[in-house]
């Protein structure tokens, strides 16, 4: 077959031109952005319940609707809170179950659900997280920040018009408030008409929510039936509502004012201590960063042009930048590795050889990318590097084909025959290699959970990639060589190369000297080596960890909650009084303030728990006099210690998913004082070892009036417990109706009857009930007739888990030693002196999540080698074989370890990515050797004579495959990306250990090995 492609290979490589020219158009087409996407498989189910308890939430609306849930397959995990007025809830799909589907069973169980709710209730919001990210945030500032209330409308229009650009999935608008209609009746103007709170309740719903006319036939036609309705606000006004005591029509504006204001505040935000709104664009999955950022930012430019002057605008966070950032290095890096993986190869191959080197690269890479669309990657920085490595790998294949059919022609091959055979003579190990490799990386592809998702483009460009070059490799190489040495009629060298000479003199002294020396006392040898590398495995416990480590990135964000009850105004003041604090620093150069529900989805995740009294504070420094880690370090105690009052973590961007708190700590059980008793004491004990900061997912108990319903007059009067919390509600929050929609304007609506201000405190004195009588007029009560008020404390949410009542603990060490074992220890106390076996403590975090995942990694490490032995073994014939072979992946992890420990880089989670990777790197140079060794042998040579022409043949190719490979890494090893130097550092370490080692101890193992086959045979 290969002779006759290669009669025919200017048609074939007019189909790699082909095969390069799509490459080409891929590379240019492929979405870039910083990371990977991760796929969310999450929702929240959101339910609103005016004015309800905690409890009311819990009992009406949580139970309910998780009852359903736990009915549904494929829910994954879910975990509710039910706090004062709201029920949140999280769910997750289970990995590989249709994630539309499933949220299609969970619409319509909340809907079953909601079916039972209270009429108060609002519909359930059920939303799937799309899992798109913040691709840029703007702020407008003024010194006024009343003039940026004023922008709301025009915050409207540029939410609607951002939102219509291809690739945006979403706007964020923090720092301006909604409007609403509120109506605010007079109790005295309703008793002086005589008109009753229900009667206006019925006018108002009445009037905004007709009954449908529906269609008639009329004069010969079906018409459509409509009736006028109020659809303007001033018209409300004019709204009748009753009829006075003198016979007099009464309208809404008789016995109450309408008024349009903003609703209370949710956020204020600040840039630089100037007032500020916070405008933030998310982009939709599968998106091109760099492309949907230009879109978004011209039109942002636009738009900007029609603020007032006094309204500066600023590009707060581009993605986009910073993606280019990031390209440009990596493509510098990736060029330099091209040039120098090109460059080395040619020290040991001819001009020619060089020259096919010099277009099998670039057109191994082009054509492993042509797949990445199939398979959802994009281009990023896993994905780069991971054809960085790839690089180093690819050429191994080239040089040794290229290597083998040179030795062919050296040989007296003519053009034809010297490809052919030189093919023929190793493309079973090449095959067998390349194999190796694809199940080395196959199995991370399978990765479960966010660390899988973050990784899975390395393995997927690495087998695109290296299944690419093994096809040049086989079929392009030969085809080029074949034509340049049918055109040339130069003899070939028996010194290729630049460094031809000395290789040829290293491999002569090799094969003559180390090998024999070797063939005198293999065993000797190869214990002796193996025992060295053993013991370098010791080294891990004096290597640092770290497994994920921060991004060399600008931005820290502090995380601040306040006491209860701290209104937003007073947070925003709290957290300006540390942003001055923190501006103290030279280092720090802008400072901004998200007070409220803290930052947009940008740098960080979001706070868990948020309310008026929480808030965020992004910080930026100027890395040349400060880093992100620096300044936590620093200034997290001084701020502690000045703000004790405040609970404050500082924390930057960690270049991988997500990661939770370290440590945490679940207690489960039925009876939540029990629960939050457990907590306590659980939280005071881990404090106590002197932990960094613990939270909780409960908070502390706010500051509660209770009233307590004098019964018997309430029975006397006929008043029921409802009407008491409606006239009560009525004063305070106000009761919500039905939207108002014009078809236009789309604004809530609320009721109240002698409104309360903030600043004005509630007396039951003042407010009054009517109390219906059989004859004659009402009776009139006020509300201190018929409650006592008690002033307590309540819980401000109730957190379940599985349906479950669970409260979390999420512990952060700081300098705690073996923190784990000490909280370890004081959970199995606390489990110890549990009297009650429906109460559950439980331990998790951070730390078991890493633990899962390297459980998850030594299972298809496993895998992975039972694979490459099993590959190797049916290449062999032979069960013993492998385990020579598998040698090399024991030397290239403990060289790997060794490097680690040499430069002090940390263990990570690309560290251990690197190791699983030298399996299959690594396998490729002692397959070829034995490889050889066993062909000398089948020919009639005697030990010693195959394994040292083996030795002589192969060192050349080994080298000069370990030597491009590590050139290949040197630039991202010597960057000082603390995520990439890892990786780099392992590979390079493992491969030169590897290769130095294998060189020896393989064939002196190999030597024991065919002894003991030689005597076992004799004696069967």
């Amino acid at each position: 077959m290969l002779s006759w492609m290669l009669k025919r290979s200017k048609i074939f490589m007019v189909l790699f031109l082909l095969c390069l020219i799509v490459g080409i158009y891929t590379f240019i087409s492929l979405p870039q952005r910083e990371l990977p996407e991760f796929s969310v498989n999450a929702g929240t189910i959101t339910t609103i319940y005016p004015g309800a308890t905690v409890q009311t939430v819990e009992r009406d609306i949580t139970n309910p609707i998780e009852e359903k849930l736990s009915t549904i397959d494929g829910i994954d995990e879910y975990s509710s809170s039910s706090a004062a007025g709201v029920s949140s809830i999280i769910l997750t799909v289970e990995d590989g179950q249709d994630k539309n589907e499933v949220f299609s069973n969970v619409r319509q169980a909340v809907s079953d659900a909601a079916s039972t709710f209270p009429d108060s209730v609002t519909e359930p919001n059920v939303t799937i997280i799309s899992g798109g990210t913040a691709i840029s945030s703007y702020t407008l500032t003024s010194d006024n920040r009343n003039e940026l209330y004023d922008l709301k409308d025009e915050m409207v229009r540029w939410k609607e018009e951002i939102e219509s650009i291809p690739g945006v999935s979403m706007v964020q608008i923090k720092g301006v408030t909604d409007e609403q209609i509120t109506i605010n009746l007079d109790s005295e103007k309703l008793s002086e008409y005589g008109i009753q709170f229900p009667t206006i309740l019925t006018s108002i719903n009445e009037e905004f929510s007709p009954t449908p006319l529906g269609k008639k036939e009329q004069d010969g036609q079906i018409v459509q039936l409509a009736i006028d309705s109020y659809g303007q606000i001033e018209e409300l006004k004019k709204l009748y509502v009753g009829t006075s005591t003198d016979g007099n029509s009464i309208y809404l504006s008789d016995v109450g004012e309408i008024l349009l204001e903003s609703k209370s505040a949710k956020d204020l935000i600040s840039y630089n201590d100037t007032p500020a709104i916070s405008f933030t664009v998310n982009v939709k999955p599968g998106e091109d960063i760099p492309s949907v950022d230009e879109s978004v930012s011209k039109k942002m430019m636009e738009l900007s042009n029609s603020l007032p002057s006094s309204i500066e605008f600023n590009e707060y966070y581009s993605q986009a930048t910073l993606v280019t950032d990031i390209f440009k290095g990596l493509y510098m890096s990736l060029a330099i590795a091209v040039i120098a993986v090109i460059l080395t190869s040619s020290l040991g191959l001819s001009l020619s050889g060089a020259f096919v080197m010099a277009l099998a690269v670039p057109l191994s890479v082009l054509i492993g990318l042509i797949p990445l669309p199939f398979a959802n990657v994009d281009l990023n920085q896993i994905s780069i590097i991971g054809a960085i490595i790839a690089l180093g790998i690819l050429v191994d294949d080239s040089i040794v084909v290229n290597d083998n059919i040179q030795r062919r022609y050296r040989l007296g091959d003519g053009a034809l025959a010297g490809a052919v055979n030189g093919v023929k003579e190793i493309w079973v190990s090449i095959v067998t290699s390349t194999l190796a490799i694809v199940f080395t990386f196959s199995p991370l592809i399978f990765l479960s959970g966010g660390n899988g998702a973050f990784i899975r483009a390395l393995p997927t460009v690495l087998i695109t990639t290296i299944l690419a070059s093994t096809i040049v490799a086989l079929f392009f190489v030969p085809m080029v060589r074949y034509q340049l040495y049918k055109r040339s009629n130069k003899m070939i060298s028996d010194t290729p190369g630049l460094l031809g000479k000395p290789l040829n003199k290293l491999a002569d002294w090799y094969a003559d000297r180390v090998l024999r020396s070797i063939g005198k006392r293999p065993v000797v040898i190869s214990l002796v080596g193996l025992m060295i590398t053993t013991g370098i495995f010791g080294l891990v416990a004096f290597t640092p960890f770290e497994f994920f480590p921060a991004a060399d990135r600008e931005e820290v964000t502090i995380d601040v909650t306040l006491p209860i009850g701290t209104t937003l105004e007073e947070t925003y003041e709290e957290l300006s009084d540390m942003a001055d604090v923190l501006s103290q620093d030279e280092g720090v150069f802008e400072t901004s303030i998200f007070a409220g529900t803290g930052v947009p989805g940008l740098f960080t995740g979001s706070m868990d728990i948020t309310g008026d009294y929480t808030g965020q504070i992004v910080v930026r420094v100027d890395r040349e006099n400060q880093t992100a880690k620096g300044l936590i370090d620093e200034w997290t105690e001084p701020l502690r210690s000045e703000f004790s009052n405040a609970t404050i973590f500082m924390n930057t961007i960690e270049q991988g998913p997500p990661s939770g708190a370290p440590v945490t700590v679940t207690i489960s059980g039925p009876d939540i004082e029990k629960l939050t008793s457990i907590q306590a004491s659980l939280q005071d004990r881990i404090e106590e070892l002197g932990t960094e900061l613990v939270l909780d997912n409960i908070g502390k108990p706010e500051p509660t009036i209770s009233y307590s319903p004098n019964r018997e007059i309430m029975e006397e009067y006929g008043i029921s417990i409802n009407q008491i919390s409606e006239q009560i509600r009525l004063t305070t929050d106000g009761i919500p109706l039905s939207s108002f929609d014009n078809g236009i304007t789309k604004k809530d609506m609320t009721l109240f009857i002698d409104r309360l201000q903030p600043e004005d405190s509630l007396q039951l004195s003042d407010i009054e009930i009517f109390a219906p009588a059989p004859t004659g007029p009402p009776s009139i009560l006020t509300l201190d007739e018929l409650l006592e008020e008690n002033k307590t404390e309540e819980l401000q949410r109730i957190p379940h888990l599985q349906g479950e009542r669970s409260i979390v603990l999420r512990a952060f060490p700081g300098k705690v030693e073996n923190f784990k074992e000490k909280v370890t220890t004081i959970v199995e106390d606390e489990r110890s002196n549990l009297d009650d076996e429906n109460y559950q403590i439980s331990m998790g975090g951070e730390n078991q999540a890493q633990n899962d995942f390297f459980a998850e990694i030594i299972v298809l490490f496993t895998i992975v080698i039972f694979l490459i032995y099993l590959l190797i073994a049916f290449q062999f014939n032979s069960l013993s074989l492998p385990f020579l072979v598998l040698v090399a992946v024991y030397l290239a992890i403990a060289g790997a370890i060794f490097g680690l420990f040499v430069t002090q880089t940390p263990i990570s989670f690309l560290a251990v990515m690197g190791m699983v990777s030298l399996t299959g790197i690594v396998v490729r140079n002692s397959v070829v050797l034995i490889e050889f060794m066993e062909q000398g042998i089948n020919k009639g040579m005697s030990l010693l004579e195959a394994v040292m022409e083996s030795g002589r043949a192969r060192i050349r190719p080994i080298l000069l495959t370990a030597l491009t490979s590590i050139v290949a890494l040197i630039p991202i090893a010597v960057s000082g990306d603390a995520l990439f130097t890892p990786l780099a550092v392992t590979i390079i370490a493992g491969i030169l250990f590897s290769t130095i080692l294998t060189l020896v101890i393989v064939p002196g193992l190999y030597f024991v090995f065919y002894r003991f086959r030689k005597n076992k045979r004799a004696i069967d």
